[in-house]
């Protein structure tokens, strides 16, 4: 043990970090009757689970502060001379929580005692933070699809379900943003990202759970949305922390089932009654143990969860017809009849096409597990250790030829080990070191015969031919260092540490070839628009946080507490393991030396954060609340891996901007004109935002609150790509013939969010809680923040043109959760008329924004991402508008010839989304200790289609204006309904 401690306090000194971030704090002030302040009265602060104590003792102002404590439920005791002993029996302290708890003491015998059993108010009067703790009891009894903790996310106001493939915004920031960070995913305060991006779902297109761990073993959900304090970094918005269960005094554990398939599930709205259903099968199992092994010292808690599912999808496409492959050349004609035949009607507007519907059944097999070992080595040392392991396997249909899925075998990672050490009651101190590993291998294809394909591309609506983007090898590791120092003085608690963490993303591209062809008719010609391929061997991306915070949370008097803090961030440039790295430089025009730097990493990223909280009144029901702060992404290594290209791998392409020139569609072959680069300026900025926000609690009794508030941010310096090399209209050769394309990490796209945000939360009394948010909003940027094909800019040398509503613009979001205890009836017996509970969730939104394109290259510059001309005085919608049919007028656009189009970015919005998840527990109490429970769970109770964005690509006339699908059951919402059952025992 002196062996780890040593180690641990070693890590400390060295490295120094940020808070673990999974801890909280009481705070008070003792008075008597009178209000007068009472210094020197006895405080002990006991972790009722654990028998764990903290003794202090207020100050000379009558303050006191119990720092750094564990999650979990406290009894806070007070005694001074001339005064009866105060209790507080229940004070609930969540993850980074700072409850006040003020004492009032009672004039007696010391002997003699006043005993308080309400909960700590719920109005936050010494935090300025906005976000939200999602509880244990919401953890465990709200219905979730999947049993998904992210599902869990938009119970927050700000917090934005989108249901796609974006899944969430938070606070007006994507939460998929890529190459910055818009969210910072972490368990226990550990990193629990993807290391080169924090996508919550679905990394690499694997379905394994992100965070590593499963539902029974959190405790509760700390989101971060904004005006956090600066312990909290790496990211452009909120701060997501999964805090796990650990053992009490008291073994306890149980033992779970769900199970689904199809056949009390509706049919999905495009799956026609002719056709089956997709089959689909689901079960999730496993269970939970955990207690003391020496009590009061040292406790342990372990999981287990597998997931076996067969999840049936509907793919509604098109697809050539027999009459138009017969017509088309050899090698076409051999990619082509990859495709299935049409099983439906020919397209009215596309006669050369028809439609295919097929269901297919996608699959996972995942296997998730955890330990966590927490040890009271004396009353002032703790040592807790946890490790968190998910081992997976995907497969996941992209295509409807044989062979379109990816299969993508998983291994995910995380451990933590974290020391405690109270040096004295006003200074404590916190070591720590934690390891993030991801290990994904996503397959292009299913078989060889799908994988000798390139991609092809002939024009939405169509369905591809061949492989997907990327054929990929991912292994990826961050090392985290950490610690940090509290020291309470007076009415200050003053925080402050560092963070080292190494980052290691390690990728391979496996050769791939890609053709995009404008139209059906230049697919007909064998004639592309752009032919390029990609792959490099495996190589190594590094870069290491340097990261130092202080904050000081002041109480300036019984109504004014100030939370100040500062942040500093250096981040290096990405280098690669091996010097196989090399930036562009357009003055020389050529590559730089191997190893040259890639830019020069900035140094002065400080972020202030300012908060002020405000209780005017003396019943504290009311408070006033203000933030301010700069909050930086960290510079990601993976942003840089293609820049070995610029040395190794075959990323080469070649345009045709002109008619007529036909390229071998079969079998591949590339002659190696136009190298592909990858460029980052060399006055690189690191992307920050700028958040700010002003809010109003409202306290109803101990249990209820009403919060209304404006948050607003201003995203600077991020990085949408931005091509250098384009093609000269006049000449079709690039400014830098030699090269091909030149993709550039531009650092000055901006963005901006304005919202009204309310809630209003009521603590479970009675059998009830529930919690409503309403939040509007307007989010706007410069197109490229959120990466897809359908936001890219037209003319990415003027951003500014590009100016418009984000892909994550959601005008209105309304999100309604509750939890019910039916009381038992009287006169019917207890085993039937008790134990019933009602538990839902609802969730409405407005529509999404999409961008209506051209399918073209209109100025001739070497990209098909224009967007069409407007034509004056014809409606954008048509007359006889049918969702999901018909939602696009096509006469109101027309194809621009040698001039950008008029039409601005993102203009219209898609269809609405109307989601009610919905559970009915049954409990039976079989004795004291021991519980079995039934649960019958409902997934968008009222079958409502949520239907994706309409097709929007002018060029592709068979599905202009159509929604094809429903959008996948992740991120809050339902394809169709779904019936779940589970069981599950407890004691």
């Amino acid at each position: 043990m002196r062996i780890i401690v040593f180690v641990l306090l070693a890590i400390g000194s060295v490295s120094s970090c940020l808070a673990q971030l999974d801890n909280a704090t009481i705070l008070g002030t003792v008075t008597d009757a009178s209000g007068a302040i009472v210094p020197g009265a006895i405080v002990a602060v006991q972790k009722r689970e654990t028998g764990a104590t903290v003794n202090l003792v207020s100050d000379g102002n009558g303050n006191f502060v119990a720092a750094v404590l564990p999650v979990g439920t406290y009894r806070v005791t007070v005694s001074a001379k001339g005064f009866k002993m105060y209790v507080r029996d229940t004070v609930t302290l969540r993850v980074a929580d700072r409850t006040r708890v003020d004492i009032s003491l009672v004039t007696g015998e010391i002997t003699e005692r006043v005993t308080v059993t309400s909960e700590a108010p719920i109005v936050e009067t010494a935090s300025t933070t906005l976000g939200g703790v999602i509880s244990t009891q919401q953890v465990n009894e709200l219905p979730l699809n999947g049993r998904s903790l992210s599902s869990l996310l938009g119970i927050v106001p700000g917090v934005v379900m989108l249901g796609t493939t974006q899944q969430r915004s938070m606070g007006g920031t994507s939460m998929s943003r890529l190459w910055e960070s818009g969210s910072r995913l972490l368990v226990d305060g550990g990193d629990s990202g993807q290391v080169d991006s924090d996508l919550p779902d679905s990394a690499y297109a694997s379905a394994a759970r992100i965070t590593r761990a499963s539902v029974d073993a959190i405790s509760e959900i700390r989101i971060q949305e904004t005006s956090y304090s600066a312990e909290y970094g790496q990211s452009m918005g909120g701060v997501v922390n999964f805090i796990t269960k650990s053992g009490t005094n008291l073994f306890h554990g149980g033992l779970f089932e769900y199970f689904r398939n199809e056949k009390l599930d509706a049919r999905n709205y495009f799956n026609p009654s002719s056709q089956s259903k997709p089959p689909f099968r689901l079960n999730q199992f496993g269970g939970t143990f955990g207690g003391p092994i020496i009590k009061d010292r040292l406790f342990f808690f372990i999981n287990y969860e597998g997931v076996r599912q067969r999840l049936g999808i509907f793919q509604n496409t098109f697809v050539p017809t027999q009459a138009f492959r017969d017509t088309l050349p050899a090698a076409v004609k051999a990619a082509a009849n990859t495709l299935p035949l049409p099983n439906g009607t020919v397209s009215p507007t596309e006669p050369r096409l028809a439609r295919f519907t097929a269901g297919y059944s996608n699959q996972l097999s995942e296997d998730t597990g955890s330990a966590k070992i927490d040890y009271l080595v004396t009353s002032n040392d703790r040592l807790a250790v946890r490790y968190n392991g998910n081992g997976s396997f995907t497969k996941t249909y992209f295509g409807p030829s044989d062979g379109q899925f990816r299969p993508v075998p998983g291994l995910l990672q995380l451990g933590k080990i974290t020391y405690t050490k109270t040096i004295s009651p006003t200074l404590l101190n916190e070591a720590g070191f934690a390891f993030n590993r991801l290990h994904d291998d996503p397959a292009a294809g299913g078989n060889s015969a799908i994988l000798s394909l390139p991609i092809v591309v002939a024009f939405a609506g169509m369905a591809p031919i061949g492989q997907t983007l990327f054929d990929l090898k991912v292994a990826n590791n961050s090392y985290t260092y950490q610690d940090t120092v509290s020291w309470v003085k007076g009415r200050q608690q003053i925080k402050f540490g560092a963070q080292i963490v190494f980052n290691q993303a390690n990728k391979a591209i496996g050769p791939q070839g890609y053709l995009q062809f404008l139209s059906l008719d230049d697919f007909a010609k064998n004639n592309p628009f752009l032919y390029l391929t990609v792959g490099q061997p495996r190589m190594g991306m590094r870069n290491r946080f340097n990261h130092l915070f202080v904050q000081d949370d002041l109480q300036v008097n019984s109504k004014l507490t100030l939370n100040l803090g500062l942040r500093y961030q250096y981040d290096t440039a990405p280098t690669e393991s091996h010097g196989r790295f090399a930036n562009f430089n357009p003055v020389t025009g050529d590559v730089d030396p191997a190893g040259t730097p890639l830019f020069e990493a900035p140094k002065a990223n400080f972020g202030p954060r300012i908060g002020i909280a405000y209780t005017p009144f003396a019943s504290k029901q009311t408070v006033f609340r203000f933030g301010y702060g700069i909050f930086h992404s960290g510079i990601n290594p993976a942003a840089a891996q293609t820049t070995p290209g610029n040395l190794v791998g075959i990323s080469q392409s070649a345009t045709f901007v002109s008619p007529g020139q036909g390229f071998p569609l079969l079998p591949v072959s590339f002659g190696g004109v136009g190298r592909n680069l990858a460029a980052f300026p060399k006055d690189y900025q690191a992307p920050y935002s700028e958040n700010y926000n002003f809010n109003i609690q409202q306290g109803f009794g101990q249990n209820s609150v009403l919060q209304v508030g404006y948050v607003g941010n201003r995203g600077l310096h991020e990085n949408p790509n931005q091509e250098l090399n384009r093609i000269n209209p006049l000449t079709k050769l690039r400014k830098y013939p030699q090269f091909g394309t030149i993709s550039n990490f531009f650092n000055g796209a901006n963005s901006n969010y304005n919202s009204l945000q309310t809630s209003f939360r009521k603590r479970l009394t009675q059998g009830l809680t529930f919690n409503v948010n309403y939040t509007w909003s307007h989010n706007l940027d410069q197109s490229g923040v959120v990466n897809g094909a359908a936001s890219l800019p037209q003319d990415d040398a003027h951003f500014n043109l590009e100016y418009g509503n984000a892909d994550y613009d959601v005008r209105h979001n309304l999100e309604f959760d509750y939890t019910y205890q039916i009381p038992g009836l009287p006169v019917v017996p207890k085993i039937i008329g008790g134990g019933w509970q009602l538990n839902g969730m609802t969730v409405m939104r407005s529509g999404l924004p999409f961008n209506i394109t051209c399918g073209c290259d209109p100025t001739r510059i070497g990209t098909a991402t224009g967007r069409p001309d407007l034509v004056l005085g014809v409606p954008l919608r048509p007359d006889n508008f049918d969702l999901p049919g018909n939602q696009l007028n096509l006469a109101a656009f027309k194809a621009p010839v040698g001039h950008f189009g008029n039409l601005g970015r993102n203009v219209l919005s898609g269809p609405s989304a109307y989601n009610w998840d919905f559970s009915l527990f049954k409990n039976f109490k079989l004795n004291e200790r021991n519980a079995v429970q039934f649960r019958a769970e409902m997934f968008n109770l009222f079958n409502i289609p949520q239907f994706s964005n309409p097709q929007a690509a002018i060029s592709a006339p068979a599905t202009f204006g159509k929604s094809l699908s429903t959008i996948p059951a992740v991120g809050g919402f339902g394809s169709n309904r779904q019936i779940q059952f589970a069981l599950r025992y407890s004691f």
